[in-house]
């Protein structure tokens, strides 16, 4: 299912450039189960490795805190489709130093060091 919704070359990308290298990586999508699916598998990517950012298969309002925390974390979020949904919230104050990935649409979300890794 994760590459179905992302290409390889993005999915290398997010685990080598920004889990690895301890980055706020934020996975969003409509279907609450590929949100889950997709969190597991690129943690299990990070192999031999350990993940050691908190981590968030499916964050709630309760636990948004979790985004402001000083370093690296990973989280998945479920995109209700309300206006003032968890997802909504976070894509309009992205929080600093985040990757946002639309599962949806496969569309990257960060400043422009993505690019740097892309190339």
């Amino acid at each position: 299912r994760l590459f179905s919704a992302l290409d390889v070359p993005t999915v290398v990308t997010v685990v080598l450039g920004f889990l690895c290298l301890e980055k706020k990586v934020i996975l969003i999508s409509t279907r609450q189960s590929l949100v889950l699916d997709c969190c597991e598998l690129l943690k299990s990517l990070v192999f031999p490795f350990e993940l050691v950012a908190p981590y968030g298969p499916l964050l709630t309002e309760a636990f948004m805190s979790l985004l402001e925390f000083p370093g690296a974390t990973f989280v998945g979020i479920h995109d209700d489709g309300k206006e003032e949904g968890l997802a909504e919230l976070v894509r309009n104050s992205i929080p600093e130093d985040s990757v946002i990935l639309d599962l949806d649409n496969g569309e990257i979300s960060c400043d422009d060091r993505y690019e740097t890794l892309k190339a």
